[in-house]
């Protein structure tokens, strides 16, 4: 091979690199847009929103007063999640009800917190599991509605939150984010500490979690967590009418059809999380009357 012939071979062994660069880019790109979504999705859900009061939606005033709302982890929308300002925001609303997500510590204290790792809202990072309470109280929580306008705000125990409910008289709806048989046994005991076994709900993604709570305590009213209503998920639903089921009001898949079944099954139902008048209209046509939002509020 002559020095022309070397340069024309790698003059086209560079013009077919193109594709493999094409190629790289595109899989950088699928990879990449779930992770923007995620920071973009996780950063909605923690700027304060305008609230929207049940009278400017179109619905007539006879079903309105059937409708329960829930203040999606406190008022969410006015104050930082699952704090307690958020719970006492909800009560100031309006609000009968409000819900909150625990977790428990590595040394087995129930404490608020959506996501497993807390520097969504914290000044520190790490997972919850992964601290003890003692390891947690120096961390402030810095993100969430309106945020700057609350200082040394910490990490409430689940404790401290059923004593904010009962001392603005609101009611708790509590999600099960992971759990051990023991560590829902002593759940369970701080809800009859605090008087709320027959008002209360607890809910959960995971079967398992609500299953225990029901063999632990046959009084408390349970809901299943849905997002899908998928084949599985329907069987599974169908199969507990004891059981309520919380479906995400927002996914397309969980259609009127689907709803009907479960209605028909005798399942009490509840919808999350309606933030908008047209999904709420749309679902009190048929016939849902508890909401789980983050900005739809009754009006005082």
């Amino acid at each position: 091979m002559n020095k022309e012939q070397f340069k024309r071979k790698l003059r086209i062994m560079k013009r077919k690199k193109w594709p493999f660069a094409l190629i790289a880019l595109l899989i950088v790109a699928i990879v990449a847009v779930p992770v923007i979504s995620s920071v973009k999705s996780s950063s909605d859900r923690l700027e304060a929103k305008t609230p929207i009061p049940l009278t400017d939606i179109l619905i007539k005033q006879t079903e309105r007063e059937k409708i329960t709302l829930v203040a999606h982890r406190g008022y969410s929308a006015q104050a930082p999640e699952n704090t307690l300002p958020a719970i006492q925001k909800a009560a100031e609303f309006g609000f009968d009800y409000v819900e909150i997500d625990v977790r428990q510590t590595k040394d087995g204290v129930w404490v608020l917190m959506h996501d497993s790792d807390i520097k969504t809202v914290c000044d520190k990072k790490g997972k919850v599991s992964s601290f003890t309470y003692y390891d947690l109280v120096p961390c402030n929580i810095v993100k969430g509605a309106n945020a700057e306008e609350y200082t040394d705000l910490k990490i409430p125990t689940f404790e401290q939150a059923l004593k904010t409910c009962l001392e603005f008289n609101v009611i708790p709806m509590i999600e099960i984010k992971d759990y051990s048989r023991e560590g829902l046994e002593s759940l369970l005991k701080l809800v009859e500490k605090y008087g709320f076994t027959k008002t209360c709900s607890v809910i959960s993604f995971h079967r398992e979690a609500v299953e225990i709570v029901r063999e632990l305590n046959p009084e408390i009213k349970l809901y299943k967590l849905v997002s899908k209503l998928n084949k599985d998920e329907m069987e599974l639903c169908l199969a507990n009418p004891d059981m309520g089921v919380s479906f995400n009001g927002n996914e397309k898949s969980n259609t009127p059809e689907k709803v009907k079944q479960l209605q028909a099954a005798g399942i009490p139902l509840a919808c999350w999380t309606v933030d908008t008048a047209e999904t709420m209209q749309k679902w009190v046509e048929e016939g849902i009357t508890t909401f789980v939002t983050n900005r739809i509020y009754y009006h005082n």
